[in-house]
């Protein structure tokens, strides 16, 4: 006689969400442009349960590689890294999320810290305190010039919701000695070698992407300034080679078109399944992004003190 067949752990189990479950996921939880519009959309299943979601890496890494790049690669980096952990029996996210799953409760996560931009999520330290926030979507796509926004006033963006936010950690206790000796040591020295690199061949682009790329990811929960510049940064690498992308005085620009889709409309710009996304065009832009924060954030704590 045979054995009766076992059911799969719950955590496996791709939920049939209502339209309301779906959307309550997205807009208290899930507070991230790319994985909300991912889950609004049904381009990633949702696992276990809706109060408390998970979903599988490789799901992850597929549509972050869609188009025939590499970013999905390093969104599991952040999956693994920053929401390895899911509601236990406390109600607190202490319990390991495995088999090869990850939360999708962002605010209370790991990767979830003060100094945000307060357009998608409230106290960061709480769980389910998602929300969209006009008054702080506005005072982002404000910078706009023409429809789009350039990569460095994106950098000034990130200084100043540092600087509103008194719980904010950057650079430690002594900003302008750490200023010189870390972001001036790892931006300027390691930022200009990438790029020489870049240009050679693309194994030396690649040995160069994944060492800055690892001292990147290794600040990104330590230091808020670093994590900020890490999301826009995946932002402008996701938009890098869209078709119509645009350069303003040099730097690379972002539509508001398609930050509306996706932060307001929970959606993905049109052909996004095309374009080729890359970890090395995210690190090329998460430099940037910090130096720009850093020495806007440095002008705004002299203006204070």
């Amino acid at each position: 006689m045979s054995a009766p067949v076992k059911s799969p752990p719950r955590v496996t189990t791709v939920l049939d969400l209502s339209d309301r479950l779906r959307n309550s996921i997205v807009e208290t939880k899930a507070t991230c442009p790319f994985i909300g519009a991912a889950i609004a959309t049904g381009r990633l299943p949702v696992r276990n349960d809706a109060g408390n979601p998970l979903a599988d890496v490789e799901d992850v890494r597929k549509l972050g590689n869609a188009g025939g790049g590499d970013l999905g690669d390093l969104l599991v980096i952040f999956a693994r890294g920053n929401h390895a952990f899911m509601r236990g029996a406390s109600g607190k996210l202490d319990e390991p999320a495995s088999g090869g799953l990850f939360s999708l409760e962002f605010p209370g996560s790991q990767g979830s810290h003060c100094g945000h931009s307060g357009v998608l999520q409230g106290d960061p330290r709480v769980l389910d305190s998602g929300r969209f926030s006009e008054a702080d979507f506005e005072r982002f796509t404000s910078r706009a010039r023409n429809g789009f926004i350039k990569r460095s006033d994106v950098g000034h963006f990130i200084a100043e919701n540092l600087a509103r936010d008194p719980q904010s950690k950057v650079f430690g206790s002594n900003v302008a000695q750490l200023l010189a000796r870390d972001l001036g040591s790892f931006v300027l020295a390691v930022g200009p070698a990438l790029m020489e690199r870049l240009v050679g061949s693309q194994g030396d682009a690649a040995a160069a992407s994944r060492a800055l790329e690892e001292k990147l990811t290794g600040l990104l929960g330590a230091d808020n300034l670093v994590g900020s510049a890490g999301e826009f940064g995946l932002l402008f690498a996701f938009l890098a080679h869209k078709p119509d992308a645009q350069v303003i005085d040099g730097e690379p620009a972002i539509a508001v078109s398609d930050v509306h889709a996706m932060f307001v409309d929970k959606r993905f710009p049109e052909g996004w399944e095309h374009w080729a996304k890359t970890r090395a065009d995210w690190v090329t832009n998460t430099t940037s992004l910090l130096i720009s924060a850093g020495r806007r954030y440095l002008a705004l704590e002299k203006e204070r003190r």
